[in-house]
């Protein structure tokens, strides 16, 4: 494989050096390329045209008659895809909505520019991610197609059965707020319904909503035709969700045998995420965390990593995700959670599935994913192959988004792009 300094050319969406026209078409060429089922293409060659894969093939020919990228030494793989980040997560506590939708802009183009070219974001304040995703959309900042859920529902907004309001003596929330609360996040256009079913893992992660209570709303939530995602720690929290309907389960950290079972009966696809609680620790100043609530992160980390390989060992649908937030979202390091991932027992090749094909199918994206014709023109390049070591995912030198690049390694310009 080609070994080269990590020096990077990135490009605007505007900028000339590689803007080519939406019609016209190019090839990527490679000595190697990874589709979105984890299997090896060699000497690939990709055409791509008015931003979409029109088709792939193996061939040691260069393509004439186009526009060439020379990617030899590389290794050419799917857009990535994060389940779970919070793309406007940031340090200040004051922020205006303004402010807000610019760290979001700053942490959309460092999430893009890491190799991940989709993502959903379960979590922002005031409805800043709706906006943020629809200006990706129309091009006035670079960033990875969004799929939004904004405002989760908790304890805050509808008591919980078990919640702490509920435990202070108030009445829990019923199903007419429950559906009203839903139409309520539909009607302000996001993508999916997120209910924080559990506490949080600095909270002990014990159940806060009813299996009645979560049965209204995803019934709700599917009248609309939103999908639901179900933060829940406990075993207790993901069986309510998976019965109730939950498209996907975030972080699962203290699930048993049974409910893993559960899942896999169900179908229901596990977004957890192994390294955040690790940064959580290492940072715990800056996230302003109490004692008894960091002391809590520490003790899930053991079991989150257990159970995790329990659910690679009994085939759970896994999807990647970061829960990146804050200061991790926008280092451009959130491939990390591929290498904890790998260490805790899930194969370099289900681990480059489950952020490709198989979040696609989970976060219904059928348009990305895999390099196939008639997909989305997301393609991304990494230094070193990642079949052989996943790190390589860290090392992203290339990043096409909808036929539009957006990060080249140094010499692949407007001299580097051949016309033959």
């Amino acid at each position: 494989m080609r070994r080269t300094a990590f020096l990077v050319v990135v490009f605007s969406l505007s900028a000339p050096a590689l803007v080519m026209g939406q019609q016209a078409e190019i090839a990527i060429i490679s000595d190697l390329a990874i589709d979105g089922y984890g299997n090896l293409i060699p000497n690939p060659v990709i055409r791509v045209r008015a931003g979409e894969i029109v088709s792939i093939e193996s061939s040691t020919r260069r393509p004439s008659g186009v526009r060439v990228i020379d990617l030899t030494g590389y290794t050419v793989l799917p857009g990535l895809i994060d389940g779970h980040v919070h793309i406007t997560a940031n340090f200040d506590p004051d922020a205006s909505r303004s402010k807000v939708a610019l760290y979001g802009a700053r942490n959309a183009a460092s999430i893009l520019l890491s190799g991940f070219t989709s993502a959903r974001s379960l979590g922002d304040p005031d409805f800043a991610a709706v906006d943020l995703r629809d200006a990706i959309e129309e091009g006035l900042v670079p960033g990875p197609r969004l799929a939004v859920s904004s405002e989760w529902l908790d304890d805050n907004i509808l008591a919980g059965a078990q919640g702490d309001r509920v435990a202070a003596g108030e009445e829990p929330a019923g199903e007419r707020a429950i559906r009203t609360w839903v139409r309520g996040k539909v009607s302000s256009g996001v993508d999916w319904i997120k209910v924080l079913a559990t506490r949080s893992s600095r909270a002990g992660g014990t159940p806060v909503y009813s299996q009645e209570q979560l049965n209204w709303l995803v019934d709700e939530a599917r009248r609309w035709d939103r999908p639901v995602s179900a933060h829940a720690h406990t075993a207790e929290g993901v069986r309510r969700s998976i019965l109730a309907g939950a498209r996907t389960i975030e972080h699962g950290a203290l699930m048993d045998d049974a409910v893993i079972d559960l899942m896999v009966e169900h179908g229901t696809y596990y977004t957890p995420n192994l390294y955040l609680g690790e940064y959580y620790v290492d940072h715990a100043e800056q996230m302003g965390y109490s004692g008894a609530a960091l002391q809590f992160t520490i003790d899930f980390l053991p079991p989150r990593t257990e159970v995790f390989f329990k659910a690679v060992q009994r085939g759970v649908r896994i999807v990647y995700s970061t829960d990146a937030n804050r200061g991790w979202l926008w280092d451009g390091t959130t491939a990390m959670e591929f290498l904890r991932r790998n260490v805790a027992g899930q194969s370099a090749k289900d681990a480059i599935l489950s952020a490709t094909t198989r979040a696609a199918e989970a976060l219904y994206m059928p348009d990305r994913g895999n390099l196939e014709a008639g997909m989305l023109a997301d393609i991304i390049a990494v230094e070193g192959n990642p079949l052989e070591d996943i790190r390589a995912l860290m090392r992203v030198v290339f990043v096409m988004k909808g036929g539009e690049v957006h990060k080249a390694p140094a010499g692949i310009t407007q001299e580097g792009i051949s016309d033959e």
